[in-house]
């Protein structure tokens, strides 16, 4: 539960919140919430596996300019961005002892979906966009500003058209990119 300020009045105000943990590559995410959506936020980190940091002291607070805000879905979840791993340390040691050791626990991954509905696992990193198949991990982004994330492609439609769903935000409904918005893991990328 979020941690609160009691204003002079008595009327008791929420921090931001910071939801933070890991993928299952081991890759640090971390985001702000503003206060007025600290509970669905908090909530949203224990249904993801991840952990909700109240900014609830200066220390903390000196930190939210440095992340990305988070995005809240109606599944409940909620949009995570990676951050660099010197930031998801700092972040990190301000956590109570007791969930600093979960801070570095990697989550299980979620079960990837083919087209056909049924369990998939990327095992294509193509090298060249000619390359590229159904299967393919690719990049892909809402917004160049929030960053690159994984997506798996799940069908090849005409006019250099990839159907992708995010590999790690599956309640996220399919979308498509042109062949050209799209970019490539470097070829030695390990799954």
């Amino acid at each position: 539960m979020p941690s609160t300020t009691t204003a002079a009045n008595g009327i008791r105000l929420p921090h931001p919140v910071i939801v933070l943990g890991r993928d299952d590559n081991g890759k640090a995410h971390a985001s702000f919430f503003p206060a007025t959506d600290a509970q669905p936020a908090s909530r949203a980190a224990s249904l993801m596996g991840m952990l909700a940091l109240s900014a609830d002291n200066d220390a903390v607070r000196s930190l939210l300019p440095k992340l990305p805000r988070g995005k809240l879905f109606d599944s409940g979840k909620a949009f995570v961005p990676f951050v660099k791993q010197d930031l998801y340390k700092q972040l990190a040691a301000h956590l109570p002892e007791a969930d600093r050791a979960k801070a570095e626990t990697v989550r299980a991954a979620p079960a990837e979906v083919s087209q056909q509905g049924h369990a998939a696992t990327p095992s294509n990193v193509p090298d060249d966009w000619s390359n590229i198949l159904v299967g393919s991990l690719v990049l892909a982004t809402d917004d160049p500003l929030e960053g690159w994330f994984e997506a798996t492609v799940i069908e090849l439609k005409p006019d250099s058209v990839l159907r992708l769903q995010w590999r790690h935000y599956l309640d996220l409904p399919p979308f498509n990119r042109k062949l050209e918005d799209v970019a490539l893991l470097h070829p030695s990328m390990k799954l």
